[in-house]
């Protein structure tokens, strides 16, 4: 993005990328400092240089940790986020050697809000960020011992990339707001895509098979259930957090079944399911909807289901 940038639709602001140039140099699980979490380490254009970045959107700062030029924001408001969920964002931001944040400080949609820097335990000039789609700011250690949130996405899945320079983008499936359209509806048959008890809906995706249940015919997926990989992991995630594969199909990251041999692995395959469920339950708190896969109760986000 650049320096006062504002992308605001169907009157919700989209969560745009803070940076004009983006090069990644080390990306969501990656074996060094983010182990298990789904952080961005991104520097600009040139290395060492200390850029400037933006508010992706209008954005409270929660907390700061002065020692490591580190700063929790939070929307003021739900945001639109690169996978269509409608959420609140709380994100941080680390390394800044100018951090001058205070707690209680608002920053609007498109004005400064810091500097890449190399503050604390890192090496070279960089923006350490990750992001949480929800309101809870607990800031925990994983069983890496590494720092991060509950609810965290992967930065391709948070991001609008309007008007970003993508440097090096690890292949991401980065989006621009033109890919995630807000559509508007009229007329008296018209679906309003506000999910009810009762509304027949269908998953809305391709979908990366996180982990598979050892023993079973389940498996795990942070975006679709909102439960951190590492709960997912060590098996104590409840069962309505289990997805049946069952209804589900292989298929490449495009979507294409071509080539596929229905045996599935988590961490490398990817799934798609057109079959049609009729939503059970909703819980407008966690903006989820309760569907039966299999005769198995499973509660899914909202965001990932469209209404037919």
């Amino acid at each position: 993005m650049y320096k006062g940038q504002k992308s605001v639709r169907g009157g919700i602001e989209d969560f745009l990328c803070p940076f004009t140039d983006m090069y990644i140099t080390q990306g969501s699980l990656g074996s060094f400092s983010h182990q298990g979490i789904y952080a961005n380490d991104v520097r600009g254009k040139v290395a060492g240089i200390r850029y400037t970045y933006y508010a992706p959107c209008t954005s409270r700062c929660v907390k700061t940790y002065p020692e490591t030029g580190q700063v929790m924001w939070q929307s003021t408001s739900k945001v639109r986020f690169a996978n269509g969920r409608i959420d609140y964002a709380t994100y941080m931001t680390a390394h800044d050697n100018t951090m001058d944040a205070v707690v209680g400080q608002v920053v609007d949609q498109g004005e400064q809000l810091g500097n890449m820097g190399n503050k604390g335990n890192t090496t070279g000039v960089h923006c350490h960020i990750e992001v949480s789609q929800s309101k809870d700011t607990s800031w925990t250690k994983n069983s890496y011992g590494v720092w991060h949130f509950n609810n965290e996405y992967d930065l391709d899945d948070c991001y609008f990339v309007d008007y970003t320079n993508i440097l090096y983008g690890r292949g991401g499936n980065w989006r621009t707001t033109g890919k995630v359209p807000v559509i508007e509806m009229s007329g008296a048959n018209a679906l309003d895509q506000i999910i009810y008890p009762g509304s027949k809906v269908m998953f809305d995706g391709i979908f990366q098979v996180d982990i598979i249940k050892r023993g079973t015919n389940l498996f795990g997926n942070t975006k679709l259930t909102g439960v951190p990989f590492m709960t997912y992991y060590n098996e104590k995630a409840r069962d309505y957090h289990w997805i049946p594969l069952d209804d589900f199909t292989e298929v490449d990251q495009y979507g294409s079944p071509v080539g596929q041999d229905d045996v599935v692995y988590g961490g490398q395959s990817y799934v798609i399911n057109t079959n049609i469920y009729t939503v059970q339950e909703i819980d407008i708190e966690t903006n989820s909807a309760k569907l039966i896969l299999n005769g198995r109760e499973i509660w899914i986000f909202s965001a990932f289901l469209k209404e037919i």
